[in-house]
Parts: C-alpha cells; sequence; structure tokens
C-alpha cells in the first residue's frame, strides 16, 4: 500500500512546542564573579577613582606608618608604666606596611588591567580579601591600644623618678597623637567621601 503524502497541504505549527531554555554559560557566571569582586576593591580601596589623590595618601600613609615603626621599635623599654605601649607602636605599623604593600600592588595590577587574567584577577581578590581582614584586625588593636595608652593618662610621669610610673615623653606623646589621628582621619574621609558623591 503505497500512500502518496501531500506535502503542500501539511501544515506545522512551530509555535505550539516548548522552547529550551539555554543553561547559564560560563560567561554569566564570570561577569556575576566580576562584579562581586569590584564591590569588594572599592571596600578594600583598590579600586580608586583619581590616581594622583591615591598615591598621596599612600605616601602620606607609609611616612606615618615608618614614623611609627621606628618610635616603638626604638623605646622597647622606655614606658614601665605600661610596657605594651612600644609594642602596640610596632604591630600596628608592620600591619599597616604589609597593607600598604598589598594595596600598591593590587592597585598597579588594578590600574593596567592586569586583573583580566586569572592570575591577576586572584591575586586581586585575595589581597582585597587581606586588606579587609587586617583592617579588622588593626580596628581591635587600635581599641586595645586606646585602652592601654588612656588608662594611665592621670598616673603616667616623665621623669624617671619613679620606675612604677615612668613613661619616656616622646613615644607616650606620639602615641596618643597617632591614636587620635587613627580616629578622626577615616572619619573626615568618609565624610569627604559622602559630600562628594551627594554633589
Amino acid at each position: 500500500m503505497n500512500s502518496e503524502m501531500d506535502l503542500p497541504s501539511m501544515s506545522i505549527d512551530l509555535n505550539s512546542f516548548s522552547t529550551v531554555e539555554n543553561p547559564p554559560t560560563f560567561n554569566s557566571t564570570r561577569l556575576q564573579t566580576i562584579d562581586f569582586s569590584k564591590y569588594l576593591r572599592k571596600i578594600a580601596g583598590i579600586d580608586v577613582p583619581y590616581i594622583p589623590c591615591t598615591v598621596i595618601c599612600i605616601g602620606f600613609d607609609l611616612l606615618f606608618t615608618l614614623i611609627t615603626l621606628v618610635m616603638g621599635s626604638s623605646n622597647f623599654s622606655s614606658c614601665p608604666i605600661e610596657p605594651r605601649i612600644p609594642i602596640y607602636l610596632v604591630v600596628v605599623s608592620t600591619i599597616n606596611l604589609v597593607m600598604i604593600f598589598l594595596t600598591i600592588t593590587a592597585c598597579f595590577l588594578h590600574v593596567k588591567k592586569k586583573d583580566d587574567n586569572l592570575f591577576g584577577f586572584f591575586f586581586i581578590t585575595s589581597a582585597a580579601i587581606s586588606i579587609l581582614i587586617l583592617q579588622l584586625f588593626c580596628f581591635i588593636w587600635l581599641i586595645l591600644g586606646t585602652v592601654w595608652t588612656y588608662s594611665i593618662l592621670n598616673e603616667v610621669q616623665y621623669t624617671p623618678t619613679n620606675k612604677g610610673t615612668y613613661c619616656q615623653a616622646s613615644i607616650y606623646r606620639y602615641t596618643l597623637v597617632s591614636i587620635i589621628l587613627q580616629y578622626i582621619i577615616p572619619i573626615i574621609l568618609c565624610c569627604g567621601k559622602n559630600i562628594r558623591l551627594m554633589k
């Protein structure tokens, strides 16, 4: 039995078939990761909008950090009333040097668009996470340093007549000023950033 098919009379409704959605591709996943990375870089201070201002800020931060390191390391036994003050200065300056190195390297790679490859992307993202963890540690360390320094404010003496209450004037006053600056400078920077965003 041969039956001939009349092809012109056949019609197929293609709209009646359900469409199959394409699974998400690697590119869409990668874009979501890059967006998260950009947000992380902004928080860590790597994705900077203005390079000359960043260079000046890092230069001042490096100078302040080196002075703090010298003050703490050269006066380890100069504050018997609170021997943790020189240790506080050495630790905070060492951690700050590590953060400066990570920031400079990550900013350089970011500006040169080296984060397009896997190694650059991994390094910059890892640097941003490390900077955030170190900043959290520095904030906790700043609170401890504030307690150690200001708890002896009314007892400290700058003449070595009584070793129990003696602290060298230069290291103690420097620690007082540096702690105040570490509280004030971030507030000024945040206020300046918010004013610039409101304009």
